[in-house]
């Protein structure tokens, strides 16, 4: 019997290291937006620095930060890891590639290439036809035109 019980834990220790990941539900009790990570309650206990992202670094991607106090479903990637996989409600969303940044939170949307922002240009743009009384100022309106053309590609 006690052979039956070694080979028993040594395949749970097998499963547990090699197996298929677990799924759960969660409650996110705080977001990091620094380190994109957040703390999480499963099963009545709290769990730290759970991943919002596939590799915690400071590559530029998709970032999904969910909102305190909803639910989520975390992946077990190992003995204390884990990754949010879905949220029920988000707080913000971002994906950055390169220069380009589109951000959304309750606050708005931001499009941004660099230094350029769609606010500026369509603030830049009202300001200048406002300025004129027609909109003869051709040069003024071409370069908005241009700008407006290279952000939103």
């Amino acid at each position: 019997m006690e052979e039956i019980a070694k080979l028993r834990e040594q395949f749970l220790k097998t499963a547990a290291a090699f197996g298929p990941m677990t799924l759960h539900d969660a409650v996110v009790l705080a977001v990091s937006d620094e380190d994109f990570t957040c703390d999480i309650e499963l099963d009545t206990i709290p769990v730290y620095g759970v991943r919002l992202r596939a590799v915690v670094s400071e590559n530029q991607s998709i970032d999904v930060l969910p909102k305190a106090g909803t639910q989520v479903i975390v992946g077990k990637i190992n003995e204390g890891d884990y990754i949010v996989f879905s949220c029920d409600e988000i707080s913000l969303y971002r994906v950055t590639t390169g220069i380009t940044v589109l951000t959304m939170d309750t606050t708005g949307v931001l499009i941004q290439k660099g230094e350029e922002s769609l606010k500026k240009i369509l603030t830049d743009l009202v300001n200048g036809v406002l300025s004129v009384a027609a909109p003869k100022d051709v040069p003024t309106i071409t370069g908005l035109v241009l700008r407006i053309n290279d952000l939103l590609k």
